[in-house]
């Protein structure tokens, strides 16, 4: 699977294009611009099958914004809390362009001229809205959309990958023998269904059911 991504560095040109919501913020750093270490979503994936979480194509990026006046920074948080936006704001009045980062914690405010996103490595495939610490290869704060990350190549995290996809496919035939368990009590309620055959498939379903349940113990698929 892969993401083609329309382009690296995205402007405030790009507004209207883009969303921020439950984008993570893993580092901010303040001198003359206001910069951002994120996770940015590019897409949000419709389950293949109702009922299912959404998956998520995410991307480590760098967000600048030029040349910051008057920021007011209002953020409560712990200390291990992770600080997630629920939505970027703008507004204009009569000292310039405002705009409002809106988390969860707080609200970050000032005066820009604009902003430069930068997609700092190639996006993932992802069954959270989040890219593991690991698998991002921590936190920078680079303006470039050609990082490296050598962890990507790691042997462990590469099978634990592969893993995660096999697990996801045995979540989908878990989910659709619950539908179909579901099924059949109504055509049994019905009386579409003889006992006897009804009660034969109950049992076939119930094994392969218990079956998938322990496979998936224990593992990000658990509660799917």
């Amino acid at each position: 699977m892969k993401y083609e991504l329309e382009k690296k560095i995205w402007t405030d040109a790009d507004f209207e294009q883009m969303g921020w919501h439950d984008c993570r913020i893993y580092k901010i750093r303040f001198s003359e611009d206001l910069e951002l270490d994120i996770d940015y979503i590019l897409q949000w994936n419709k389950p293949d099958l109702e009922g299912l979480p959404f998956t998520f194509w995410v991307a480590p990026a760098t967000m600048v914004f030029k040349r910051v006046k008057k920021l007011n920074f209002e953020i409560d948080t712990a200390f291990d809390e992770a600080v997630e936006i629920e939505d970027i704001e703008r507004r204009v009045d009569k000292e310039g362009m405002v705009w409002t980062i809106l988390t969860q914690q707080g609200e970050i405010e000032f005066l820009a001229d604009g902003y430069e996103q930068f997609i700092r490595q190639e996006p993932s495939f992802q069954f959270g809205q989040t890219i593991p610490y690991i698998e991002r290869y921590g936190s920078s704060l680079e303006r470039t959309t050609s990082q490296d990350n050598p962890n990507r190549l790691r042997e462990d995290l590469q099978a634990q990958r592969k893993k995660d996809l096999e697990d996801y496919e045995n979540a989908k035939k878990r989910h659709l023998l619950r539908q179909e368990k579901e099924a059949l009590s109504e055509s049994r309620e019905g009386r579409k269904l003889s006992l006897k055959d009804y009660l034969v498939r109950k049992k076939e379903i119930a094994e392969k059911l218990e079956y998938y349940d322990h496979w998936l113990q224990n593992t990000r698929f658990e509660a799917w």
